[in-house]
């Protein structure tokens, strides 16, 4: 730093013109922003080559669950869960496959899809339940009518 102080006043002892001097400070703020960039560029590089994002566990262990919750609850038996119960499952199989290759932070969102579209398929299950059972719910009731009737 002692130095180029020195030069600097140097430059200006020699009568240099303010377009020198300008270009000398832009010169040096350039050079302070690229040393910035160097360090930060070399503070970074360690942390993406390590991953980044840790294994995300947690949302593997619910996505599994809410699939599973869509089985039990009999999505595979309405078309329209159907659809999403598979679609759920394919992503939880692509998230897995990204865990694997350690794109934990991609896998992650993954199997948040995929556990959105079981929820899905299990709320059209449920509907779809709840429907048959009004269905029958009304086939009573109007039985239940007709041998009043009678």
């Amino acid at each position: 730093m002692c130095a180029q102080r020195a030069r600097q006043r140097d430059v200006i002892a020699l009568g240099a013109s303010p377009i020198a001097n300008l270009l000398i400070g832009i010169a040096r703020a350039v050079a302070t922003h690229m040393t910035r960039l160097i360090l930060a560029a070399l503070i970074a590089a360690p942390m993406m080559a390590c991953g980044g994002a840790a294994k995300p566990e947690a949302r593997m262990a619910s996505s599994e669950g809410a699939i599973r919750g869509a089985q039990e609850a009999g999505a595979q038996n309405v078309p329209q869960a159907t659809l999403y119960l598979k679609l759920a499952q394919e992503e939880r199989e692509k998230a897995l496959a990204m865990v694997k290759d350690d794109d934990n932070h991609r896998a992650s969102f993954m199997l948040a899809r995929s556990e959105a579209d079981a929820e899905l398929a299990l709320a059209l299950a449920r509907a779809a339940s709840a429907a048959g059972e009004a269905a029958n719910a009304n086939e009573q009731v109007n039985d239940l009518k007709q041998k009043a009737g009678q």
